[in-house]
């Protein structure tokens, strides 16, 4: 077996699938053979997703049931992605990876995880304090085992905007944000930064970073970018009615209702101006140059037009 094999679960969600694919393409993983990279899949996940993970280079496996679960002795780094109708799977792969003796953990987790009142936040803000005893386990225990992690936040994602495709194609931006900013990121960024973090993991032990876009925006300058964009005016009206725009918007793009509910919670922290800033961990994490909105929006222009 490789001496320095990686395993990502669950690598079947999209910062999972996004840090394989920066693993083979920028990581040592691209010009070394020698480090293997285990990408661990529900049983649910598409045969599409499953032939991606291969062609990046990858070895699927599929969980059935997390209490099955068990790392090899050449299973050196971990990251851990957690579906939101399945988040109690964490503790159970924390456990089975102390059980195991895995030297490192990333754990992706979500903004403000510690006080959020949302059950996606809550959840969260528990695991993590799981790992903060993980760290005090591996201090007071007899083995010199040495274990290790790094939590990475992950803000607000820039494709819940496509949630709002079809009343930008209308011409409006009915954002529910208010004044609020927030700085959007791209999931293919957070893969990239995850991976330069297991990559290097030794520069990241024992802390907590959060990542964001690389610029602050409003709903204005949205609908300004978006136009600029699309080549057609789109107005920002924020609407007053959370139900509407859960019903309307977020649960028809977003099959998920836990994760839907979460989104919707986002954008009222959002309105309540409690994403108002850009991460500082920008300067510390190599490789990172966080995708603008505008090119986002550019990115998905076919998507977002309107019809003749």
């Amino acid at each position: 077996m490789a001496r320095n094999s990686i395993y990502i679960l669950e690598a079947d969600r999209p910062t999972g699938l996004a840090t394989v694919r920066a693993l083979f393409n920028y990581g040592s993983v691209h010009s070394s053979h020698r480090i293997r990279i285990t990408a661990g899949v529900s049983r649910k996940a598409s045969d599409e997703i499953r032939k991606k993970l291969a062609d990046y280079g990858a070895n699927v496996y599929i969980i059935d049931d997390p209490n099955n679960i068990k790392f090899n002795d050449d299973v050196q780094k971990l990251m851990i992605t957690l579906h939101p109708e399945r988040l109690d799977a964490g503790f159970i792969y924390l456990e089975a990876a102390l059980r195991d003796k895995v030297p490192f953990i990333l754990l992706q987790s979500v903004v403000m995880a510690d006080e959020r009142k949302d059950y996606v936040g809550k959840k969260f803000g528990e695991l993590e304090a799981k790992f903060n005893q993980w760290k005090e386990r591996a201090c007071i225990g007899t083995e010199h085992t040495h274990r290790n992690w790094t939590i990475l936040r992950t803000g607000v994602y820039d494709h819940y905007l496509l949630a709002f495709k079809d009343c930008i194609k209308k011409g409006i931006l009915d954002l529910p944000i208010g004044d609020g900013k927030f700085a959007p990121i791209a999931v293919e960024d957070v893969g990239v930064v995850a991976a330069e973090i297991i990559e290097k993991s030794e520069k990241y032990y024992f802390k907590t970073y959060t990542v964001t876009g690389h610029e602050l925006t409003s709903g204005e300058n949205l609908a300004h970018g978006l136009s600029q964009a699309l080549g057609y005016q789109i107005k920002y009206k924020p609407s007053s009615d959370p139900s509407h725009v859960t019903e309307e918007h977020i649960k028809e793009s977003i099959t998920s209702p836990v994760e839907a509910s979460t989104v919707s919670h986002l954008f009222e922290l959002i309105k309540e101006d409690k994403f108002n800033y850009v991460s500082p961990h920008s300067t510390d994490i190599e490789k990172w140059k966080p995708k603008t909105v505008e090119e986002f929006f550019l990115e998905h222009k076919d998507e977002l037009q309107q019809t003749k």
